[in-house]
């Protein structure tokens, strides 16, 4: 039975025990409740009996009369004065008005019956126990059959009420004698009837009600539950399947091919199988967003995976890395060979013309092909690899090539970087940041800091950003390293909440990442991870990285405002903004690029480029902020101008969050009393 409910929902089992439970407390409850009625109805039959006794019966005896026993020709008198007695009790209105004397006796002290209805009965002697208690003064009661302890009496088929009442005259100190009287006990048993019977319906009607309005609320609490469980399941799978697949395909993303790539390798070490891994690149994908826009190459883009499944096995794994990068995981695969006869395959599903929206685009594709253990036994090794061979594919136009470690091993830097990165991703303490601050114009307060990304690399040592920037910028491995900035940095603000220093952090955000439409997903669930309000966090992207494709940028820019993240663009005055949609994007700082800052006090045409930046972000309601100040002239010049804030060397170069941390202790910030260190 037990495991059959435990099959049940949760709301049949309760249903099912607090019926029970309902039921039981009902049974006790009316049984503790019957037998107070019934103790109450012989209560009051026994009370009954003692006033017909001391009020009908006492007045017509004397102490004589116990003593010497009563005169034949009074006992028809005794007889009628208990009959008066008990009519005029129902006559007054007793709850029992229905028991009329069956029999008396009256003992004196020896226990010798000295009256009886019975005459026969005069002259016997009783030693019961309800006699002695009643000799010491106790009204005694009992349930009996008989008036005789014979079993043939005429009435012993009748349940009677045997009361023994103690019979004192005035001046005795213990009672004279006894007077037992027999009573039916159908009366009682009537009265004691209806009362439990209205008491049990009571009982059922307000357990009734009292059961339904239960069942009723924990229904509508259980039915709410379920909504939330619902709800909240339905949001885990939302996030684990944002978290692991690519929103734009809905392909797996790297998180879930890794994973599937170490499963696979520890499969392949315990059946000496070979795994491979082929990382896939569109060539010219470019050409088709220049020229048709980016929604036809995300068109295209969601073409790809099914094309590319077509030709492939059930358990194989097909993954977007970003951009126009793809990979294929074959879990097992007979060598070499089959890996290369797959990529062709691959790469022929590819070079069928697609159809987008009525335009037939011709697409081609470069292929790097990696196997495992003989060209290496983690995934960051294989991924290294496979990126060497994919680019050395596109250096021959078009191919498909297997990584050749003697070829290869003199690869162009550019294609090392890149795979070194990737490691880098995964390595320990090998990213990490440094930050610059922010300052107000008079130097006295710190206005919020940029997070700049550092590499230290394990054998060439601290990698200048413009050595690796660049590069992950041109492949999807920009995106992975934009997640990474803002995790770290997100953990620093964080601590310096608790520190109870709110201060703002600025993390630049590159082309690659304003087109991707998962990206205000991302940035959502790094500030709730983080508990970190949205208010402190500012994005920078640059004048060209918008104006590139504003409108598709706008969408993206547009939710990461309607977050609470403050905007900012970064480098302006470098680039071709269009004042319409400068007018339009959802910004609150306008960052001037530090070329002009730095020619502000030689160059006129600086100084009038640098005053306009400033009017212009004044008029729009920006925030305006002066990259590259490096001198005291610069801070002068800014200052006569109306500049917000500065930044550059003159106030702080970048520095460890540690050393910030001590900056921040003397210096302060300008939110300080904006937002609780401990939210």
């Amino acid at each position: 039975m037990l495991r059959r409910a435990r099959g049940l929902s949760l709301l049949t089992r309760f249903g099912v025990a607090s019926l029970v439970l309902t039921i039981a407390v009902g049974f006790v409850l009316s049984s503790v409740l019957s037998t107070a009625i019934t103790e109450r109805a012989r209560e009051q039959a026994e009370w009954t009996v003692l006033v017909a006794v001391r009020l009908g019966l006492q007045p017509q005896l004397s102490p004589e009369d116990l003593e010497q026993g009563i005169d034949p020709a009074r006992l028809a008198p005794v007889g009628a004065a208990v009959q008066g007695a008990a009519a005029d009790l129902q006559r007054g209105g007793a709850e029992l008005d229905d028991m009329d004397p069956v029999e008396l006796k009256i003992f004196n002290r020896d226990g010798e019956i000295v009256y009886s209805d019975e005459a026969d009965l005069i002259g016997r002697t009783t030693e019961s126990d309800e006699f002695e208690a009643a000799l010491r003064g106790e009204v005694v009661s009992g349930f009996s059959h008989s008036t005789t302890d014979s079993d043939d009496s005429e009435i012993g088929d009748r349940r009677l009420l045997e009361v023994y009442v103690p019979v004192q005259f005035e001046g005795s100190a213990t009672p004279d004698g006894v007077a037992e009287l027999y009573l039916p006990y159908a009366p009682v048993a009537e009265a004691v009837e209806a009362d439990v019977e209205k008491l049990t319906w009571t009982l059922v009607i307000g357990l009734t009600v009292f059961y339904g309005g239960l069942f009723r609320f924990i229904a509508s609490a259980s039915g709410k539950l379920r909504r939330q469980t619902a709800e909240l399941q339905v949001s885990a799978d939302r996030d684990r399947h944002q978290a692991t697949h690519d929103a734009l395909t809905g392909l797996p993303n790297w998180e879930l091919l890794r994973d599937r790539l170490e499963q696979a390798l520890v499969a392949a070490g315990r059946s000496d199988d070979e795994v491979a891994l082929l990382l896939i690149d569109l060539d010219r994908f470019k050409e088709i967003n220049d020229t048709l826009g980016h929604t036809y190459g995300d068109k295209l883009l969601r073409q790809v995976g099914p094309r590319l499944q077509s030709v492939l096995r059930e358990g194989d794994t097909i993954a977007r890395l970003g951009g126009d990068e793809f990979a294929v995981l074959l879990p097992t695969v007979d060598g070499e060979s089959e890996a290369r006869l797959v990529a062709e395959r691959l790469r022929e599903s590819l070079h069928r013309a697609f159809d987008v929206d009525g335009v037939v685009l011709d697409v081609e594709a470069s292929v790097g092909i990696v196997l495992s253990p003989w060209h290496g036994t983690g995934t960051e090794d294989l991924l290294r690899n496979a990126d060497i061979a994919m680019y050395a594919a596109k250096e021959l136009k078009g191919a498909a090539v297997v990584f050749e470690p003697e070829e290869h091993a003199t690869a162009p830097n550019r294609l090392t970087v890149l795979g070194d990165l990737r490691r880098g991703l995964e390595a320990e303490g090998e990213l990490f940041l440094h930050y610059q601050p922010k300052i107000t114009l008079d130097g006295e307060r710190i206005e919020g800091v940029e997070a700049l990304l550092r590499w230290q690399h394990p054998t060439q040592g601290l990698v200048p950003p413009g050595d690796f920037i660049p590069v992950a910028e041109g492949t999807g491995i920009i995106l992975r390293l934009t997640e990474r900035v803002l995790q770290m940095a997100l953990a620093q603000q964080r601590t310096w909440l608790d520190a109870g220093h709110p201060v703002p952090v600025a993390v630049n955000l590159s082309t690659r990442c304003l087109l991707d439409a998962g990206l205000p997903d991302m940035v959502q669930r790094l500030l709730t991870e983080h508990r970190v309000p949205a208010s402190l966090l500012r994005l920078e992207v640059t004048e060209s990285a918008v104006m590139g494709d504003a409108a598709r940028c706008m969408d993206v820019l547009q939710r990461l405002h309607d977050l609470g993240v403050r905007l900012s663009i970064d480098d302006f005055g470098t680039g071709y903004s269009s004042m319409a949609y400068l007018r339009r994007l959802p910004v609150d700082e306008l960052k001037i690029d530090r070329s002009f800052v730095l020619g502000m006090c030689t160059t006129a045409q600086d100084a009038v480029l640098v005053r306009t930046a400033i009017d212009l972000g004044h008029n729009l309601g920006l925030t305006v902020v002066a990259e590259g100040v490096e001198g005291a002239e610069h801070v002068d010049a800014l200052r006569t101008l109306g500049c917000d804030i500065a930044q550059g060397y003159h106030f702080a170069r970048p520095m460890p969050a540690a050393q910030l941390s001590e900056l921040l202790a003397t210096v302060g910030t300008i939110h300080d009393t904006e937002v609780p260190a401990g939210s």
